[in-house]
């Protein structure tokens, strides 16, 4: 039953003098805006954050070379005052302004930008979102193939002539398998050249007889050299002379692999923000805390009290200090729910992000003016880990998809309009269209597949857990899934909780079984929420990989490399007559307007098939439902836009909760 305001304000004033003490005022004196963040932040190092918490700091104390304008949501001159694409899209030459400066005085230089990026690649810093730039030049080789080539070197070739040595007439199916699961040949060769590895991949069920395993070792062999030259190369000229790299101070030159219609998106994102080298070589665990920060956006940090605030001051460097209203800006980490409301109606903060108020109040909180909802570009999901027994069979996986009741608990668990997620992309981004899903309610559907699998009525199956980071509607969604798949199937399941930094330790070590996760679109575009389950991708961490799938992301990537060979992937794919029908299309088309409107129908293609990849065949999660974007801000907050302006003049719901601090200011302040 759904406690009223006015129960819940019978016990207001218990709960601000409870919380009164904890959250004590700045030593600073009031801040201008007063945000609740949900929790606190793992780091402040742009390079290695991946989570909406630190992003939402990192977006105050940092600039990108362009930034989303709060009205439009669009790219506009940030760090760079201007740039210029080259007609074929491949090469972004970036002017900076002379006059922008990092908060110790030195001015902000092409060579920041260069080093930053090229950091964010290096293999050692083990950055989660390093594949984000993977769209430039050299970036991946660099990034990637290094370790690659040694695990092609080291293991897999040494490997294979040890299995050839010891079965001359052929290597057994059940010894092969058990090779792979130990080497992982498809996430080393993944995007190769080699027609012969290629086809290899292809294969569910490779030849492995002596001779067709000395054929496949000596390609190995030769792509692992392939690899290390490429990485060479990379290690050469990334940002140096290639793919990112300065022509002066104040030039700075960005060279695609291919058209990327969201790459000044990504230029507005935390992760390509630059950082100041100087002072990361000498302190890189610590540089970002207050004593040693140095940053070059709208505010700086001016202290961090781990448990309470962070507070944020105007940065007399920044280039535009003039446009930037607040003198100041408090964010607290504060988890609960009835602790954050109560800040809230009190007037001690100004703003309450998406879903960080008690959702059981949703109804008697709607009818005022300061609550907003709308559409969201993010999906609610659980991680299922691919690498552990049963969860490595398709068939368990997706035996648990159909077994959770999605309606359920969109309409009596959050009662705010979401709606039940059957896919993982959202539905409305621009003309992508969602494949046909498999994933429904079906419990007696799931109970064949769980005793296809030896698990009829549930036994047999071992017990295991739903992880969710401690949050009070994440405790509650993951108790509701494990009791579904309780009733539904008979399983011993129950949920439990880590703090925020445990959870994303546990995520990373694959030491979980179910997880609670989210994904807000990085940018508005399908690619960002497919690209997260390619083989090994930072964000994957569900230990799965489909080479079929990881070749489509990379078609879709660059379609003029994919329409020289389109076969060999097409005959891999279920359902493949729109994209032969748009090949042949783009292959026809005279104009070179024609053939790029073409060529990006093709692209989204094949950014569908990839999807129903995740959605018909494997289920390496189980989406649940796409948010709404609801919170509470204060009337007195301006430049906070709930509604935005597209290029076209449409207006159109905010779907991505970005609320750029640089614009909003308090009114009579």
């Amino acid at each position: 039953m759904l406690r009223s305001l006015a129960a819940f304000l019978l016990v207001f004033a218990l709960g601000v003098l409870a919380v009164g003490f904890t959250f004590s005022a700045s030593t600073r004196g009031p801040a201008d805006f007063t945000l609740i963040n949900g929790t606190e932040p793992k780091t402040l190092d742009p390079g290695l954050m991946t989570g909406e918490p630190e992003g939402r700091v990192a977006e105050g104390l940092f600039e990108g070379l362009a930034r989303l304008e709060a009205r439009t949501l669009e790219p506009v001159p940030a760090a760079a005052r201007s740039w210029q694409i080259s007609p074929d899209g491949t090469r972004y030459v970036f002017e900076l302004r002379p006059e922008a400066r990092w908060s110790d005085g030195r001015p902000v230089t092409a060579h920041d930008f260069a080093y930053s990026w090229r950091r964010l690649q290096e293999p050692a810093l083990g950055a989660e979102y390093a594949y984000i730039l993977h769209m430039v030049r050299y970036a991946e080789a660099y990034n990637t193939y290094e370790g690659q080539a040694k695990q092609l070197e080291k293991e897999i070739v040494p490997g294979i002539a040890t299995l050839r040595a010891a079965h001359a007439s052929g290597v057994p199916a059940k010894v092969w398998k058990e090779f792979l699961a130990k080497n992982p040949i498809h996430s080393a060769i993944k995007g190769t050249p080699d027609p012969l590895l290629a086809k290899f991949l292809g294969e569910r069920e490779p030849a492995l007889d002596s001779a067709s395993l000395l054929a496949l070792e000596n390609a190995l062999r030769t792509e692992g050299r392939r690899r290390r030259e490429a990485y060479e190369e990379a290690k050469r000229r990334f940002g140096v002379d290639g793919g990112v790299f300065a022509q002066g101070d104040h030039t700075l030159v960005v060279e695609l692999v291919a058209p990327t219609p969201y790459f000044l998106e990504i230029a507005a994102f935390y992760p390509s923000f630059p950082v100041p080298r100087w002072l990361v070589e000498r302190s890189s665990k610590d540089w970002f805390l207050p004593e040693k920060i140095v940053s070059n956006g709208a505010f700086r940090l001016a202290e961090w009290r781990v448990g309470d605030r962070i507070r944020l001051e105007r940065s007399q460097t920044y280039w535009g200090k003039n446009e930037v209203k607040m003198s100041s800006v408090e964010i607290l980490p504060t988890e609960n729910l009835t602790t954050s409301l109560n800040l809230y109606l009190s007037g001690e903060v100004d703003w309450i992000p998406n879903g960080r108020y008690p959702m059981d109040l949703a109804d008697s909180l709607k009818p005022r003016k300061d609550f907003y909802i709308g559409p969201a570009l993010a999906v609610y999901y659980y991680r299922i880990n691919t690498t552990r027994k049963p969860f490595d069979d398709a068939r368990v996986r997706r035996a648990l998809n159909l077994a959770v009741d999605r309606e359920q608990i969109t309409r009596d668990v959050l009662g705010l309009g979401q709606i039940p997620a059957r896919h993982i992309v959202p539905p409305g981004l621009g003309e992508y269209e969602q494949p046909k899903s498999e994933i429904r309610y079906d419990v007696a559907e799931a109970k064949k597949l769980l005793a296809a699998a030896g698990f009829p009525e549930g036994k047999g199956f071992p017990s295991f857990g739903v992880l969710f980071n401690t949050h009070e509607s994440h405790k509650k969604l993951a108790e509701v899934v494990a009791d579904q798949l309780r009733r539904n199937l008979g399983l011993d399941v129950k949920a439990y909780n880590q703090e925020w930094q445990a959870y994303q330790e546990t995520m990373r070590a694959l030491d979980y079984d179910l997880a609670r996760a989210g994904w807000i679109g990085d940018y508005e575009d399908p690619n960002t929420f497919l690209d997260l389950w390619v083989t090994n991708g930072g964000n994957n961490q569900t230990g799965w990989g489909n080479t079929t799938y990881d070749r489509l992301i990379q078609a879709a990537a660059d379609t003029e490399k994919f329409l020289q060979s389109p076969d060999a992937l097409l005959d891999k794919v279920e359902n493949p007559d729109t994209a032969r029908r748009l090949v042949q299309a783009v292959r026809e088309a005279r104009e070179p307007s024609q053939r790029l409107e073409l060529s990006a129908k093709l692209r989204l293609e094949l950014l569908g098939r990839a999807e129903a990849i995740l959605v018909q065949r494997e289920f390496p999660i189980i989406p649940i439902y796409f948010y709404v974007n609801s919170g509470m801000v204060g009337p007195q907050v301006k430049g906070f836009y709930n509604e935005i302006v597209g290029r076209d003049g449409r207006k159109r719901p905010n779907p991505r909760e970005i609320h750029p601090l640089r614009e909003i200011h308090i009114d009579g302040k």
